[in-house]
């Protein structure tokens, strides 16, 4: 009885300590970095907009913005390929999702970065921090993201000085 109860909790142990799958992961992360690097110069808009799904759900860097769709998603990706250059994504580090009530990694994918470019209009350079989330379906369509960053505080870094206001100190 006794090698019974040992061999039952022996099997509990090994069972909890299994490590999850993150095959699904990476696979996911692969598709993350490339779809991220739709952003870094030169820029591959062609590319970025094979990569969503019609019925996208993003979380919008912009103020008020909230959850958008497609098209709003693909006039953002716009806004940033045409307004800036040099664009490199630094110190990324990658983590996989969870789901929220198991909190086991359910495929998604999250990455913290700085994303670092130069305003075409300006020539004025910016650096920001950011966190994405990224889902993607069966197909490799991206269905769920979001961007966390400063993107107002990014635009006013970036945009052009005030006129007649002397801007040397």
């Amino acid at each position: 009885m006794k090698k019974a109860i040992f061999f039952c909790a022996a099997l509990v142990l090994v069972a909890c300590n299994q490590a999850p799958d993150l095959s699904l992961y990476k696979a996911n992360q692969a598709l993350a970095e490339k779809f991220l690097n739709t952003y870094v110069s030169p820029t591959d808009y062609d590319g970025f907009t094979t990569m969503i799904a019609d019925d996208i759900e993003h979380q919008s860097p912009m103020y008020g913005q909230g959850i958008v769709g497609k098209e709003a998603v693909l006039g953002q990706a716009n806004f940033y390929m045409n307004n800036f250059s040099d664009v490199t994504f630094n110190n990324a580090v990658w983590l996989p999702g969870v789901d929220n009530e198991t909190l086991v990694p359910d495929g998604s994918v999250r990455v913290y970065g700085t994303w670092k470019g130069v305003s075409n209009a300006t020539g004025k350079s910016f650096s920001v921090d950011s966190y994405h989330y990224f889902l993607f379906n069966e197909d490799g369509k991206l269905v769920q993201s979001g961007d966390f960053f400063d993107a107002t505080g990014m635009i006013m870094a970036v945009a052009p000085d005030p006129v007649g206001e002397d801007t040397e100190e």
